[in-house]
């Protein structure tokens, strides 16, 4: 189940896309992504540092909330921190507002020495421990931190750490995925209530079954 809500801020119309799905323990999350579409500055808005052109930018998930209105709260703060970036806004002090500096090239690089070191790779959706697949980092650490510590454990030495670049559905993916209401949360598709890994076959359930 999908749910929409539109907002504008200094300029920008979000769009917030909150998808509902179930985890393999059976409980409910949500998760919410923000797409953001830019227009011209009207009389009164001339202050602000606005982008000449029309701009569409799109912010994704991190996390999973218990509730659509928790996911939609987070969504729309990060929103609007990427709206005062990329206008050029200043805070209370002057300054301009930058990129956090807990960024996700800067969790990347952690995440990528403590898998290298416990012998996690990741093919940009999943995270691999041995036989393992785990569609959270700090789930596959855990298993693999634990057996690290069992008396008798022995390496892979066979093992080359392999860390590849979070997978981003491409323009073209985007637009295939808004035709059907497709959303994309960690690593996988989503739609009616179901997962799938590859966009081809949410793609094709959402054709047989429009509107879910």
């Amino acid at each position: 189940m999908r749910r929409h809500s539109t907002s504008w801020f200094q300029g920008w119309k979000i769009l917030l896309r909150c998808a509902e799905f179930r985890c393999q323990d059976g409980s409910l999350k949500f998760a919410s992504t923000a797409i953001l579409k830019h227009r011209a500055p009207t009389a009164d808005c001339t202050s602000l540092q606005w982008p000449d052109k029309m701009t569409r930018s799109i912010v994704f998930p991190e996390d999973a909330f218990d509730s659509c209105e928790d996911a939609n709260t987070d969504a729309m703060a990060k929103a609007r921190r990427q709206v005062q970036i990329m206008n050029g806004s200043t805070d209370s002090h002057g300054r301009k507002i930058m990129e956090s500096a807990r960024n996700s090239d800067a969790r990347q690089e952690s995440d990528e020495s403590l898998a290298a070191r416990y012998e996690i790779s990741f093919d940009g959706k999943r995270y691999a421990f041995r036989q393992h697949r785990y569609d959270v980092f700090q789930d596959a650490l855990r298993y693999a931190v634990a057996e690290h510590a069992k008396v008798g454990f022995s390496h892979d030495e066979a093992f080359q750490p392999s860390w590849t670049a979070a997978y981003r559905p491409t323009d073209e993916d985007e637009s295939t995925m808004r035709l059907h209401g497709i959303d994309y949360i960690e690593g996988h598709f989503l739609y009616g209530g179901y997962r799938y890994g590859q966009l081809c076959d949410a793609v094709a359930f959402a054709a047989e079954h429009p509107n879910l």
